[in-house]
């Protein structure tokens, strides 16, 4: 039987999950948040989205993420391994969206589209979101960024720059840039 893969890579699922806690040591709150996204998505590639299964593990992921964790971060997003979620309250992605490997967001975060329908922004790896950080539309976040607390990212950002404002205007870049 051929191994479930992620859609975006190769790796076997019991390596993404030991990143994911990698990348998130001693908090509990983010294991059950990444186990039930993670067991979600490896229902779903398995089994297919209308088995009744891989929908039990759907529903209960949404109802434990977003009612008790208020995350949401539905199985359709696609996460890279080694996501570190920090504070998680508040924490909202829309489905279309790309987030890296290594990437670490805050509490209060928004990724989105500008208007249903269009493409939500891809986050690189490596990159770091600041608390209450806004970025929305059809976008990237270039690898290396990181982008300020409360920041409103509308615009490419390039890698290794630093953001900050509303809309958010380069203020710097990181020594990943070099």
């Amino acid at each position: 039987a051929a191994q479930w893969t992620f859609p975006w890579g190769e790796e076997p699922l019991h390596e993404v999950i030991r990143e994911d806690l990698k990348a998130n040591p001693r908090d509990p709150g983010s294991w059950v948040l990444m186990g039930n996204l993670r067991l979600s998505q490896y229902l779903i590639g398995r089994l297919g989205r209308r088995n009744p299964l891989a929908l039990a593990s759907v529903v209960m992921a949404r109802a434990v993420n977003e009612g008790i964790l208020g995350v949401e971060l539905r199985p359709a997003t696609k996460v890279a391994p080694g996501l570190s979620v920090y504070h998680r309250f508040g924490l909202v992605s829309n489905n279309s969206a790309v987030i890296g490997r290594h990437v670490q967001l805050r509490h209060g975060v928004t990724i989105g589209h500008k208007v249903p329908g269009e493409p939500s922004p891809v986050i690189c790896d490596d990159v770091e979101v600041g608390a209450g950080a806004i970025i929305v539309g059809d976008i990237i976040v270039g690898r290396g960024a990181k982008i300020a607390a409360g920041a409103v990212v509308v615009k490419d950002v390039p890698p290794g720059a630093v953001v900050a404002g509303n809309p958010a205007k380069i203020i710097g870049y990181t020594d990943q840039s070099a």
